[in-house]
């Protein structure tokens, strides 16, 4: 399927490309690392002033009333910048939860705070893939635990998976975080994405869906998977470009490294997985745009392929750089970071690959059987 760009796409492209590049501080971003709970407040104001929290909402609640491709070409350059926050995509999952599944008061309600900027969402929801234990839905407040949850430390409002105790089944919740929520701060290799292990006291809590709630948890899943496939993808972008323009300007033996076949053949190959990811996120932002029937399945594969290409471009642009990409001072250890945490955060690979196999296996099966 052929997809190219229009004049608004590129205007959007220009507009963060100027924004995010004013505003990177890779020192900013090192700083962040080694304090746990703390996230680019710079980088978020930006988001906020720019319109990017509200390019999906509604215009009737105070967003601009665009799509998912507007999202996803604005969080791709986000991701070339390392931008030190979750919240693109975190929130993004609230919204898609309310606009499908919410009633509309609850859209009056915190869609507008969304749109905004004021009110971050957070997502949790890789039980759909991979179970466990559940938090429980009691007399409207949920009991038990979650984590560690991106976004979890700064969120106002949370979507999961819950056990109604009322009738022994499973729903999808949206979660109000506020005095009945205890977090607690989890340090990780990528402190800027705001993890907390969450525990909750009676958080008030709304039901968004009752009936298949782990397939609303699941269509909510490969949602956010593809903004986070399109981050990934502007990881493995800044990678090949500082990869690229290294092994032009480092010589060796008297001329540049990249005239070496086996830095030729590196470079090559962070290309081959880069355009391989690019294809597949193109092809489910359509679906997602299109809410087309299998958008779990592109998701699927945007989101394998993806994780594929930022961690090998992060990879083998260090290898590429030598002794110099495996020190703090370098800015190649803040896109491998990345790409670890994004990586992680929706979920493992394998049940991925389940899912994705599954489906191409029915589509086949479909195939034959007419």
């Amino acid at each position: 399927m052929a997809f190219l760009l229009d004049d608004d796409h590129r205007q959007i492209v220009q507009e963060a490309e100027r924004r995010l590049g004013d505003g990177f501080s890779p020192d900013r971003l090192r700083a962040l690392l080694e304090r746990t709970g703390a996230y680019d407040e710079v980088f978020w104001t930006g988001c906020r002033e720019m319109g990017w929290t509200a390019i999906t909402v509604a215009e009737e609640h105070g967003g601009l009333g665009l799509g998912p491709i507007e999202l996803c070409l604005t969080v791709q350059v986000a991701g070339r910048f390392a931008a030190g926050a979750p919240f693109l995509s975190t929130s993004f999952g609230v919204s898609e939860a309310l606009r499908r599944y919410g009633g509309s008061l609850a859209r009056v309600t915190h869609l507008p705070g969304l749109a905004a900027g004021e009110t971050i969402g957070a997502v949790h929801l890789s039980a759909a893939l991979e179970g466990g234990e559940l938090p429980v839905l009691r007399d409207g407040g949920l009991h038990g635990a979650l984590g560690p949850v991106a976004a979890g430390l700064q969120a106002g409002l949370l979507v999961t998976l819950a056990r109604d105790v009322a009738n022994g089944s499973d729903v999808l919740v949206l979660v109000e975080l506020g005095e009945r929520t205890r977090r607690a701060a989890v340090q990780t290799f990528d402190n800027s994405r705001g993890y907390a292990d969450l525990s909750f006291d009676g958080a008030p809590a709304t039901v968004l869906a009752a009936a298949d709630p782990a397939g609303a948890a699941l269509d909510l899943l490969a949602r956010v998977a593809v903004v986070v496939a399109f981050e990934q993808l502007g990881v493995a972008e800044a990678c090949l470009e500082r990869a690229r323009a290294f092994a032009n300007e480092r010589q060796a033996f008297g001329q540049p490294i990249g005239k070496f076949q086996a830095v030729k053949h590196r470079i090559a190959e962070i290309y081959v997985a880069n355009e391989l990811a690019r294809g597949n996120a193109l092809r489910a932002v359509l679906a997602l745009r299109d809410d087309a029937d299998d958008l779990v399945l592109r998701a699927g594969a945007a989101r394998l392929s993806a994780i594929e290409a930022s961690e090998l471009a992060a990879r083998e642009a260090i290898q590429t750089h030598g002794a110099i990409g495996v020190t703090w001072e370098h800015d190649l250890h803040l896109f491998y970071r990345r790409g670890r945490a994004l990586a992680l955060e929706l979920g493992a690979t394998g049940p991925w690959e389940d899912i994705v196999a599954e489906r191409v296996l029915a589509l086949a099966a479909k195939e034959v059987a007419a």
